[in-house]
């Protein structure tokens, strides 16, 4: 066998690789090839060609060759033999080489590759034109190509390679190959290990129809899935996006919204915050501020869905479409609009209006192109701050009354209550309305009603008559007057008396008496006095007042029966519970005490000037007595049966509005 240049080792069982046009091409002609080439390096034992392509950072070079006894100049059998050897203990595998060098550097010995390199590591393959070994690290110069299993190609002009952390950095004209996927950047870095390409100085990725660029991203491989991050720019044919951070899955084609994002599409444009684009089926969630602009039409929501093969835009939560150039603005729960039909469908709560006209109902259906509208349900008008509804309206434009019959509802949006009626009379000028008879079909025998949303539960008053007005057209107070046979319930409060009186300026009722006395129930408990005044504050129960012959009463069985009567009391709220009670002028209480087990043990009777009780769980934790209190305390065996009762007392059941049908 003739003697060799370094130590070369031919390639006994070399595979095809065609990942591109740059790859390597083995075969017939490239063993016939790589064995004249290796006759030739045997009869000129020259230095290794001159790299040309270096990457970014310095390379080891060989210094200091071996010692001529140690050189590759020996036979093939025993050099063969020495390389195995290193090999084993080596975790990056030489398969192929056309000459194997050895060199002294910092007294490390290094390995210099040349001519078809082929590396293995397990099932990663690495092929290029030269490599530089320094124990499990390499420097691959030359059409450098990582391949790992059967999807994953890497090529490069150089790269490094750590066996031990199994992390490649590649250099110069990098491209990254998962199935169709293809990445292409001047700089990578891949662990093999966990199957992650990360790059920071820009790269294009592209699938043959779409492509994406953007300065930084994290390739997982296994996954599929891209995230970039930094001028996100995502082109193709049909559609462009604009972002700053997104996520995308190369296998499913489906883009996931995480920071502010910019859609153009033929004409239409749509920005949010958060969704997904499902590219394939042309489908799309926007669930973050989602706005859209097509054809100077303008829509937001609290949630956008696009479906591309209908051309049609669903908006949902507070839905908003407008035509500025037009005046046309279009609101509702959900709002479904096609760009090819023209065609608009409200649904909920639906409100459309233009420069004249201000329609609501709950479904509309506007046509733009024919300017046709569709209401179902019945008749509204509203002229803010007021809103009306009727089976039908008459009005004087001149007089400014109105005139609404049948099952009519009036909303003040300002003071946000709504009157139901069978009839009503109004003043648009004074904004004065009287309501009675009934809603629906009880009709002009029924009754008039009033409901508001107070602290997340409506109340529900109603009367013979309801009259309401503002008694300064240039303020938004509102004052209301229900007479006769008043009744109001919620479903922790309830309340009778002959007339009502509110006023939105101090957000106070008063219940008057005229035959009766008012009352007031809430939970397991009874409030009465000659007139009564109750406070809300911030649309929460705040605070009672019972003026003249007051008087409390409390029982939990509806057998024995705790009371406390003055000339006046005051009733603090806090969680819509009664906290504290202060009860002034010739003062009493009885009250029943109870054990641990719930079981009465005795009655409490005390009389004083002024006293003040402090409720927890809606029983009493303890009480004050001002100016010479007395009592005493009667065990139960004395205190008999029946419950002790003050003057005055009583325990109302039959006018307590136990619900709607009560009213």
């Amino acid at each position: 066998m003739s003697p060799l240049c370094g130590f070369s080792i031919f390639l006994k069982n070399n595979t095809t690789l065609k990942p591109s046009a740059k790859t390597l091409k083995f075969g017939l002609f490239g063993l016939i090839f790589l064995f004249c080439a290796n006759t030739l390096l045997a009869q000129d034992p020259g230095s290794p060609s001159k790299i040309t392509n270096q990457p970014s950072t310095p390379n080891p070079q060989p210094t200091a060759p071996l010692p001529a006894s140690a050189k590759a100049t020996d036979q093939l059998p025993a050099s063969a033999k020495a390389t195995a050897g290193k090999q084993d203990t080596q975790k990056l595998k030489i398969e192929t080489a056309a000459v194997i060098e050895y060199f002294l550097k910092n007294g490390r010995e290094i390995q210099k590759l040349s001519g078809t390199v082929r590396l293995r590591q397990e099932n990663t393959l690495i092929y290029c034109d030269t490599a530089t070994l320094d124990k499990d690290f390499a420097v691959l110069r030359g059409k450098v190509v990582i391949a790992q299993g059967d999807s994953v190609r890497a090529f490069a002009d150089s790269a490094h390679y750590d066996a031990v952390t199994k992390i490649s950095d590649l250099f110069g004209e990098v491209v990254l190959v998962n199935g169709k996927q293809e990445l292409f950047t001047k700089r990578l870095r891949y662990d093999m290990g966990n199957k992650i390409a990360t790059y920071t100085t820009g790269a294009v990725m592209t699938n043959g129809k779409s492509q994406v660029t953007s300065r930084r991203g994290h390739y997982f491989v296994e996954q599929k899935e891209v995230y970039l991050k930094g001028d996100v720019v995502v082109t193709d044919p049909e559609f462009t996006i604009r972002t700053d951070t997104m996520t995308f899955n190369t296998e499913a084609q489906l883009v996931r919204f995480v920071a502010p994002t910019l859609i153009s599409q033929r004409g239409s444009k749509i920005y949010t915050e958060s969704g997904f684009y499902d590219i394939t089926n042309d489908f799309a969630v926007f669930d973050q501020n989602p706005q859209y602009e097509k054809d100077g039409q303008l829509g937001r929501a609290r949630k956008m869905r696009y479906e591309g093969h209908i051309k049609e835009y669903t908006l949902e939560g507070d839905a908003h479409i407008e035509k500025p150039a037009k005046g046309e603005v279009a609101e509702a729960d959900v709002i479904r609009y096609n760009a090819d039909t023209e065609k608009t469908i409200l649904r909920g709560n639906a409100h459309f209006r233009d420069s004249t006209r201000d329609i609501q109902g709950a479904e509309i259906r506007y046509d733009t192109r024919n300017k046709t509208y569709q209401l179902t349900g019945r008749g509204r008008v509203s002229d803010p701050p007021n809103i009306i509804e009727a089976d039908s309206l008459d009005f004087n434009d001149v007089l400014g009354n109105g005139l609404a019959l049948g099952s009519v509802i009036w909303q003040d949006t300002a003071s946000d209550y709504t009157v139901l009626s069978w009839r009503m009379d109004y003043n648009k000028t004074s904004q004065y309305l009287n309501a009675f008879g009934g809603f629906g079909e009880k009709g002009a025998g029924g009754r008039p009603m009033m409901k508001s949303l107070i602290d997340g539960d409506t109340l529900f008053m109603s009367s013979d008559t309801l009259t309401s007005f503002k008694p300064d057209s240039a303020s938004d107070v509102r004052e209301l007057f229900a007479h006769r046979n008043v009744r109001i319930f919620k479903s922790d409060l309830q309340a009778v008396c002959d007339s009502l009186t509110f006023s939105s300026a101090d957000s106070i009722f008063w219940f008057y008496k005229i035959d009766t006395l008012p009352i007031i129930w809430s939970d397991t408990s009874q409030f009465s006095g000659d007139t009564i005044k109750l406070l809300l504050k911030n649309k929460k129960l705040d605070k009672l007042w019972l003026l003249q012959n007051s008087m409390v009463v409390n029982s939990e069985d509806g057998i024995l029966f705790n009371q406390i009567k003055g000339r006046n009391s005051t009733v603090f709220f806090r969680d819509d519970q009664a906290r504290e009670m202060l009860v002034e002028g010739n003062a009493q209480a009885v009250y029943y005490a109870v054990d641990d087990k719930q079981a009465y043990i005795g009655l409490n009777e005390t009389e004083c000037s002024e006293m003040r009780l402090f409720f927890g769980d809606n029983k009493v934790e303890s009480i004050k007595f001002y100016q010479q209190p007395s009592g005493k305390f009667i065990p139960m065996k004395q205190a008999g049966k029946d419950t002790k009762k003050l003057d005055g007392f009583f325990w109302e059941r039959l006018r307590r509005p136990r619900g709607l049908g009560d009213l």
